[in-house]
C-alpha cells in the first residue's frame, strides 16, 4: 500500500486559528475606520444643522437690547460667505477669535483650494470649514439660494481630500485605494436647511438614514413609530419621494449634482442607478408629497 500525505490534525487547527485570528482583526480594523469617519461626520453634521436653524430663528426675533434673547433684533439669513463665516461662529465654538478668517478666500467650484488661505474658521475640536460663494438652483419654478460648506473632519491630519477612487458593482460602490474623502461638503440654503453632499450621500460609512413612514391604524390603534431599516441617504430620499427634486422638500434635491463635472465630490452622481431602490408607495410614500420624511440616524446606530 502506498502511504499519502496529509495533514495531521494539529496543523488544521493551526490553519483555522491563524484564520480566526485575521477574521477578528479585519472586524476591529473595519470598526475603528467607521467609527473613524461616522462619528466626526455626525459631529459635524449636528454642529452645521444646529447653527444654521440658530441663524435661521434670528430672521423672526422680535426681541433687541443688551438682555433680549437676540439683542440685535430680526436679522436675515446671510447672503454672502463672509457673513454667514460670521453667523456661523456664533453658535459653534472656535475657542478664540483667533480661529476666525471670515475674510479667508472663498472655496472654489471644484473644490480644489484646501490650504490655510480659504479656512474660514477652526472650530474648538479642530474641524476646518471652508465656505463657497453663494450659488442657485431652479427647483419647480423656484430659485433656491444656497452655500457649500466643506468640513475637513481631520483638521491638520491628512489626507485631505473630498474625492476617493472607487469601482461599481450593480450600483454599489466598492473603494480601490482605502483612502475615504476627510472633507465632506453639505448645502446649506439661505431658507436654513443643511443638506448632505458628496460620498457621505452614497456611503453608510458616514452617514445612514430611515425613513419615517406616515402613521397607520393598527388593530384599531394609532401607530405613529413606523420605520424603514437603515440605509444611504440617497436611498432614503429615493424610497421617500422616488426620483423627482420637490423645492419644498430640500432633502428631495440632490446638490451634488450641481457641482462641476471636473469636481471630485460630483463624481458619485455618476454612479449606475440601483434599480431595486424605489418609491414605497406600499408604505404610504408619494412622490412631491411629504408623508414621507428621511430620518437622520445618530452616530452610534449599528452599521451594515
Amino acid at each position: 500500500m502506498n502511504k499519502k500525505d496529509a495533514f495531521s490534525m494539529v496543523e488544521i487547527l493551526m490553519v483555522l486559528s491563524f484564520i480566526g485570528i485575521i477574521i477578528v482583526l479585519e472586524t476591529i480594523i473595519l470598526q475603528n475606520r467607521i467609527n473613524q469617519y461616522s462619528a466626526p461626520y455626525f459631529n459635524a453634521y449636528n454642529s452645521l444643522t444646529k447653527a444654521a436653524y440658530n441663524v435661521l430663528a434670528d430672521m423672526y426675533c422680535p426681541d433687541s437690547g443688551p438682555n433680549a434673547i437676540c439683542p440685535d433684533g430680526p436679522r436675515a439669513f446671510p447672503t454672502t460667505p463672509e457673513n454667514l463665516c460670521s453667523r456661523l461662529t456664533e453658535f459653534i465654538n472656535t475657542a478664540g477669535a483667533a480661529n476666525i478668517h471670515c475674510s479667508a478666500q472663498n472655496i472654489n467650484n471644484n473644490a480644489s483650494n484646501f490650504s490655510e488661505d480659504s479656512v474660514k474658521f477652526v472650530a474648538s475640536n479642530s474641524f476646518k470649514y471652508y465656505i463657497s460663494s453663494l450659488k442657485k438652483v431652479e427647483v419647480e419654478d423656484e430659485t433656491i439660494n444656497y452655500f457649500i460648506v466643506y468640513i475637513d473632519l481631520n483638521g491638520n491630519s491628512k489626507p485631505n481630500r473630498v474625492g476617493m477612487k472607487y469601482e461599481t458593482n450593480g450600483g454599489k460602490i466598492t473603494p480601490i485605494d482605502k483612502i475615504y474623502p476627510d472633507i465632506v461638503p453639505f448645502a446649506v440654503t439661505t431658507r436654513g436647511e443643511v443638506i448632505p453632499m458628496g460620498y457621505p450621500v452614497y456611503s453608510n460609512m458616514y452617514l445612514t438614514a430611515r425613513v419615517k413612514y406616515p402613521a397607520s391604524v393598527i388593530e384599531g390603534e394609532i401607530n405613529d413609530d413606523r420605520y424603514s431599516p437603515m440605509m444611504t441617504f440617497n436611498d432614503a430620499a429615493r424610497k421617500s419621494w422616488g426620483n423627482g427634486e420637490y423645492s419644498d422638500i430640500p432633502f428631495s434635491i440632490n446638490f451634488t449634482k450641481l457641482l462641476p463635472t471636473t469636481s471630485e465630490a460630483r463624481k458619485f452622481y455618476n454612479i449606475p442607478a440601483d434599480n431595486s431602490v424605489s418609491i414605497a408607495q406600499n408604505e404610504g410614500c408619494s412622490a412631491g408629497n411629504y408623508t414621507c420624511r428621511v430620518i437622520v440616524d445618530v452616530s452610534d446606530q449599528k452599521r451594515y
